[in-house]
């Protein structure tokens, strides 16, 4: 009971903590909870210690309970198992253990070496499935990436004259998908054709970092993509305007240049890990769905289909016979659509 309400604490941190995982905290004494804490953000305290401020003198021989293991390390913030000795904490008990080589059992043995015990493994898989970005980030220094195409049930993807092709309860999905991920990436004919804004405005959670793939630098100056709400990346050539490059980058924008018009997207990927994002979502348009479906980036994938016809624009169905077998997938309905959903890794 007291793991599943660390589990959903952490959930209020959901796409606000970067590259840092999901952590809920509650300490409880004498069978009631006397601290409550989550991570909020990256750089700002971690939920151990929220929940030890929250708790204050209470704390001393209580029980901790926490859905990731205890850090042992210093980045933003120090050590969290040290605020956890120094409030003379009882007992901790951890649901996962943190992945991160730099920790991975380190803050159970310092919090063991100080006579605190420890109870490990409580809503392990709940706890797994929480953080399961922040795994794959955290091991491989790549993030995660989710891809998403909607089409309709001709495999269409543009051309459809100013309207929505999936029904509402699919684009909020997609708008809670988006409040969960560190940023949005599209290509620039995306941006050309839909100026979309690439909000959870449905959700109201959290608006990712946005970017876009804009080999010539075409991205018109009044497009969306440059409202203030959200952290905007450029990728571009090293070859562009100069000036413009400049401009933008007084304006706030992030650029990240390739030498030459074509740019490895599994190079993009990484380079956007380097610059702490932890996950991306895919969403547009052909080139970019083609790059990955075929150099199988993807950590997974859904398909949105529409029961329209949309008879003119691109087609994806090309790729999606080639690179995938739909009978492999998962479908489901949601809305009016039908949508078809699977872990690459799986």
């Amino acid at each position: 009971m007291y793991m599943r309400e660390a589990i959903a604490l952490a959930k209020k941190g959901w796409g606000k903590t970067g590259i840092n995982p999901f952590v809920g905290t509650v300490i409880v004494k004498d069978n009631k909870i006397v601290g409550r804490g989550f991570h909020r953000k990256i750089g700002e305290a971690h939920a151990e210690v929220c929940a030890l401020i929250d708790a204050g003198k209470k704390a001393e021989g209580a029980t901790l309970y926490v859905n990731l293991e205890p850090c042992c390390t210093k980045g933003y913030t120090p050590p969290c198992v040290e605020a956890i000795q120094n409030t003379k904490i009882k007992r901790v008990v951890i649901g996962m253990t943190d992945p991160n080589p730099s920790v991975n059992g380190k803050g159970i043995n310092y919090l063991l070496q100080h006579n605190i015990t420890i109870t490990q493994n409580v809503l392990t898989k709940e706890s797994e499935e929480l953080n399961f970005m922040y795994k794959k980030y955290i091991t491989k220094k790549n993030p995660y990436v989710i891809l998403k195409i909607a089409t309709s049930t001709d495999w269409k993807i543009s051309d459809f004259k100013g309207k929505y092709i999936t029904s509402e309860p699919s684009r909020r999905f997609v708008h809670s998908l988006r409040s969960q991920v560190s940023a949005i990436m599209v290509g620039i004919n995306t941006i050309l054709k839909d100026n979309p804004y690439l909000t959870d405005r449905l959700v109201g959670r959290h608006n990712p970092a946005r970017v876009v793939i804009d080999p010539h630098l075409r991205i018109p100056l009044n497009t969306n993509f440059f409202d203030k709400n959200a952290r905007r990346i450029i990728v571009t050539s090293e070859h562009n305007n100069p000036q413009k490059i400049e401009m933008l980058i007084g304006l706030g924008i992030e650029v990240m240049t390739f030498c030459g018009d074509y740019f490895p997207i599994e190079e993009v990927i990484k380079k956007l890990g380097n610059l702490d994002i932890g996950s991306i979502l895919v969403e547009g348009g052909a080139i970019l769905f083609s790059q990955i479906l075929i150099k199988k980036l993807y950590d997974e994938l859904y398909i949105f289909v529409s029961p329209e016809i949309a008879g003119g624009g691109l087609s994806i169905e090309e790729e999606i016979s080639k690179e995938l077998n739909l009978q492999d997938f998962k479908l489901s309905k949601i809305g009016e659509d039908s949508l078809y959903h699977v872990y690459r890794n799986n």
